[in-house]
């Protein structure tokens, strides 16, 4: 576990998820499904069980090319990165990575303290040299946010998203490890 001073003061713990975190995670993203339409789902369309969620933080943990991460302020969850390489010979290098944020914990420094977190470990992982992200075209802070740290767009999906009645392109951004 790694201690992170935010730009409110407080401080924030990074630490890898376990199994009894699934059903705080679940509640989180509940909760942000309806503060985002930035995210792939809406309020109350988070898929994942609280079992299914307890799975899949127990296979990336057990996977020498994946990470899951959560960030803790209070003893609460509220945010995280998952980084899931794949399972093929041929594809393990490279993989997907997502990162969530509580709207209550956004602009102090918890989504950056994440990144870092999760690039350090990726940089020193000698199987990844290569994440994957996407994120809808109007989010712009998202763009900028991954650009700061390297990654570049890399090709579009047309209509990759349906947001309140509209059609938004999603890009495919990506990073190379050197």
């Amino acid at each position: 576990m790694m201690v992170y001073d935010l730009k409110d003061g407080r401080k924030m713990s990074i630490r890898r998820a376990e199994e009894r975190d699934a059903d705080e995670i679940v509640k989180m993203y509940a909760k942000m499904g309806g503060e985002s339409d930035n995210l792939t789902f809406g309020i109350d369309d988070f898929y994942f069980t609280e079992e299914q969620e307890r799975i899949f933080i127990s296979n990336l943990n057990n996977r020498n090319n994946c990470l899951y991460i959560v960030a803790i302020l209070d003893n609460k969850i509220i945010g995280n990165v998952s980084f899931v390489g794949s399972q093929r010979k041929k594809l393990e290098h490279r993989g997907d990575m997502g990162i969530a944020v509580l709207k209550d914990f956004w602009g102090i420094g918890v989504g950056k303290n994440l990144m870092e977190y999760f690039l350090k470990w990726a940089s020193s992982n000698e199987i990844i040299k290569k994440i994957d992200l996407q994120v809808v075209e109007n989010n712009t802070a998202a763009i900028n946010f991954y650009m700061k740290y390297g990654f570049k767009i890399e090709g579009r999906i047309t209509k990759g998203m349906y947001i309140n009645g509209k059609y938004y392109d999603i890009y495919n951004m990506g990073k190379i490890l050197e």
